[in-house]
């Protein structure tokens, strides 16, 4: 069942919350370290400090994930905020009681160690308690929990400075922290509404395993591998970046309280701007999608950079340092959020303990490592350290546009797997086994119903496989074959079946004298088969065998050849009636196919015949013969279920040669309906460019079964002949018609389920309709977007499994367009509420929810188009 969005919404404010404490309290603590680090310290010994932090971060993050092995991940956090509060205290008494070289850099490597692993842990819990579809809604909202504690946290900072001491920052610290704590436990009594899978997962610990296991799990994924690219680049600009800010800085002032007041200024104002910003990070991911959003830091540091470059001035240091931290709560630390979303869940936790943690601050201590490099050994200067940060962020744009293509294909390949997943279940009791190399080795039964199968699949051809079939122990088997054989006029194995006229069984003696004499009027190379002389040298078979053979002889060509006695024995096989003369009927109905066009009384006289078996190898055989002036008689056969597959066959064979017909029975109105409803599957056995055009301009039929078989025929040729050219333009006109409709569809819902009492059958009648309706919807977006997986995002859509519902859901919002993308998800995704939904109807259509009676009518319009 959906979460109701009332307690989403609460999950998603205290997430906001926690996320505020601890950027507000990280904030305060940075200015903190970095006011009094600066005021003690050249800026050329800040990378020495950075990379003690990068060293210690490895052994922390280890450290707590190896714990997380024994603690829910509620207590795992709360634990890790608690220790931290402490240590802020501890270190708030110590700067007022001792003045040790050690500690100031000490305490710069805590806050760093803190900034590193505190966010990270936001993340992670809202990863874990949300799913795709709740991420996207509200992870633009709790993103600005980030905006609001860096405008609190400058805000407190230069309040606090301004009254007491740039060290008493480090208490306000430790109050947030503990107000995180108890976040923490207030979101976690929450996650089940939420969490689903993802937080059981998560819930004891079983995906926390040691370091080196999570560097496995990234290693082993391209897709995390690339996270992690990108990520790594990211940290590593933005450190350079920041040191260039710091030193431009110290260059201006160096008395602490005024370091640690313009900090705090400049947070306060930058998180006002950010918060602006943070305002359309909703509206740009759901106009311009993920991959916008992603390029949006790397573009704006580049041009601060060149900024920089240009001016050398404070107000250019400060306005490079803007576009990274402005922009990177606002817009990117959401939408770079966003890329854990489609990884498994036994991962997730994995992958970001190491992302986040280690490959973030090992790409700061490298970071640290280029600024020694070049500002202490080459006497680079802060602009000039400007020319790093433009390749970097070069590297930063590259990986950023693969990454986003990594993204749309591993969303897709998560419901793809779920589809996989789901079908295997289905199919595991219901077995059947393939023409494969060990057919032959299966039991009789089992080849039976593998070789109905592959006959209607191969439709009148043949496969190597059968010639092994000729061996199988099983005379059904033989005999069986030995008919699939003679339809698909298969000579390849003419001598293992001349060795079946001596088969111990008489039935498939006389299938082999079929095949034999059937095949032999039509070869030209091959030697006439006088079937009396194999009678005389073999043996017994049985009557109709005789008199077939007989026929096939004596209308093939050559000095035997005496058609009018052919003629009589086959008019006295056709003559035959009643049950007894069934078989002798059907042997002259599948002969006619193989024999010479000059019978047609007879053939005439079977199309008529009151079997449906006997008809169906009539109509197989006017197909053979491709007799043009019977494919009225063939269309008409469509109506009668027993016959359309044959007659569907027959019709093919005439290929491009009556697809005018073919489209005048698709729109005439006096040919039966469910005729009319066979011919698309016809012209997708035709397959020409000329039949693919009749189905196209043929979409607008009113009728839905019709359509939908109009569909499902394009759908095949497009499979069968991706490259063709092909107009989007009418597809796209019936498939805005088809959401259109689907949307129409949940107002007269709306209406039924209103009435009392509700009248149960049509609203179980609308759902199977709307249900047809949405399958539709799906087979024309495959038209518009062959190369992508369409078919698990049908499957995914329909998942009663939220976490693949709204990954389908989003591989859909990052395929269509926008237009398509804005009419189309909303009426898809089951968490927008119904009232929504109506509302967006009446809109699109204009038209407001009906009456129940004109409710009601519509309901039985439709059972009428689906019968």
């Amino acid at each position: 069942m959906p979460v109701p969005r009332s307690r989403e919404t609460t999950r998603g404010l205290f997430l906001f919350l926690y996320l505020l404490l601890v950027i507000a309290a990280y904030t305060a603590g940075k200015a903190s370290r970095d006011a009094m680090f600066l005021a003690r310290f050249h800026a050329v010994q800040l990378p020495y400090a950075d990379l003690a932090v990068t060293a210690l971060v490895g052994v922390v993050v280890s450290l707590y994930i190896r714990i997380g092995r024994h603690l829910s991940m509620a207590a795992l956090q709360a634990a890790t905020l608690l220790l931290f509060a402490a240590c802020s205290v501890a270190f708030w008494t110590l700067t007022h009681f001792s003045d040790q070289p050690w500690l100031l850099p000490a305490i710069y490597i805590w806050v760093g160690v803190f900034g590193v692993l505190a966010p990270a842990q936001v993340w992670t819990l809202a990863d874990v308690v949300m799913t795709t579809r709740q991420a996207k809604r509200l992870f633009g909202m709790i993103g600005g929990g980030a905006i609001a504690g860096w405008i609190i946290g400058g805000l407190l900072t230069t309040t606090m400075v301004e009254r007491f001491e740039t060290e008493y920052l480090l208490l306000v610290m430790a109050v947030a922290l503990a107000l995180s704590a108890a976040l923490v436990a207030a979101i976690w009594r929450d996650r089940e509404g939420g969490a689903g899978a993802r937080g059981r997962a998560a819930l004891d610990g079983e995906t926390s395993v040691g370091l080196r296991r999570g560097l496995r799990v990234v290693a082993a994924s391209p897709y995390l591998r690339t996270i992690a690219l990108v990520i790594g680049l990211s940290s590593l600009a933005t450190s350079v970046a920041a040191w260039q800010f710091k030193a431009v800085v110290q260059q201006s002032m160096t008395e602490k309280d005024a370091l640690a007041h313009f900090f705090g200024m400049f947070n306060f104002y930058a998180g006002l701007a950010a918060l602006a910003v943070a305002a359309l990070t909703g509206r740009l991911l759901r106009r311009f999608g993920l991959g916008f959003a992603l390029f949006v830091v790397p573009a704006a540091l580049a041009f601060g950079s060149a900024g920089l470059l240009v001016w050398g001035s404070l107000a250019a240091a400060v306005m490079l340092r803007a576009s990274d931290q402005v922009l990177r709560y606002s817009i990117d630390k959401p939408t770079v959020e966003l890329l854990y979303v489609p990884v498994p869940q036994g991962q997730t936790f994995q992958a970001k303990a190491v992302i986040d943690t280690v490959i973030w601050r090992a790409a700061e201590g490298l970071a640290a490592g280029v600024v020694l490099l070049f500002a202490k050994m080459f006497g680079w200067t802060p602009v000039q350290i400007s020319w790093i940060v433009l390749a970097l962020l070069a590297l930063w744009l590259a990986t950023a546009y693969n990454v986003r293509r990594r993204y749309f294909v591993h969303l897709g390949e998560s419901v793809a797997q779920s589809r996989h997943e789901f079908e295997l279940l289905s199919t595991a009791h219901s077995y059947h086994p393939d023409l494969n190399g060990e057919l032959a080795t299966q039991s009789e039964e089992e080849v039976l119903a593998a070789l109905d199968t592959f006959a209607a699949r191969l439709a009148g051809r043949s496969h190597p496989t059968l010639h092994a079939l000729l061996r199988h122990s099983s005379p059904r088997v033989r005999q069986r074959t030995l008919v699939m054989l003679t339809d698909a006029r298969d000579e390849a194995p003419r001598h293992a079946v001349e060795a079946l006229l001596r088969d111990p069984d008489l039935i498939v003696r006389t299938e082999a004298l079929l095949y034999l004499t059937h095949l032999a009027p039509l070869n030209g190379q091959a030697a006439p088969v006088d079937p009396l002389k194999l009678i005389e040298e073999l043996g017994d078979f049985v009557d109709f065998s005789v008199r077939s053979a007989m026929v096939a002889f004596l209308a093939g060509p050559g000095g035997h050849q005496n058609r009018d006695a052919a003629r009589m024995i086959l008019s006295r096989m056709v003559e035959e009636a009643g049950e007894k003369g069934k078989r002798t009927r059907l042997e002259a109905a599948r002969l006619l196919g193989h024999l010479p066009d000059m019978f047609e009384h007879e053939l005439d006289a079977l199309l008529a015949d009151l079997d449906p078996e006997v008809v169906a190898a009539a109509i197989r055989s006017a197909g053979a013969l491709q007799k043009r002036a019977l494919v009225p008689r063939l269309l008409e056969a469509l109506e009668t279920p027993a016959l359309a597959g044959a007659a569907s066959d027959a019709l093919a064979v005439f290929g491009s040669r009556i697809v005018a017909q073919l489209r005048d029975g698709l729109l005439d109105p006096d040919l039966p309906l469910e005729s009319r409803r066979q011919v698309p599957g016809v012209l997708q056995q035709i397959g020409t460019p000329e039949a693919e055009i009749v189905l196209t301009e043929s979409l607008f039929t009113s009728d839905t079964a019709l359509r939908f078989n109009i569909i499902a025929a394009l759908n095949k040729l497009r499979q069968q002949h991706p490259f063709r050219t092909f107009d989007t333009r009418l597809v796209e006109t019936v498939l805005a018609a088809e959401i259109r409709g689907h949307y129409r569809s949940h107002q007269i819902l709306s209406r039924l389920e209103a009435s009392r009492p509700a009248p149960d059958g049509l609203v179980s009648t609308l759902r199977e309709a709307m249900a047809q309706e949405v399958e539709r919807i799906f087979r024309l977006l495959h038209l518009l977007y062959p190369t992508e997986d369409l078919h698990s995002a049908y499957f995914g859509v329909q998942s009663g499994d939220r976490a693949v519902h709204d990954n389908a859901l989003e591989l859909l919002e990052n395929v269509l367009s926008p237009k398509l993308r804005d009419l189309l998800v909303p009426v898809l995704d089951s968490e927008v509420p119904e009232s929504e939904r109506l509302a967006r109807a009446r809109r699109i259509l204009d038209v407001d929810v009906p009456s129940i009676e004109e409710a009601m009518r519509a309901v039985k319009e439709l059972v009428g188009q689906n019968s």
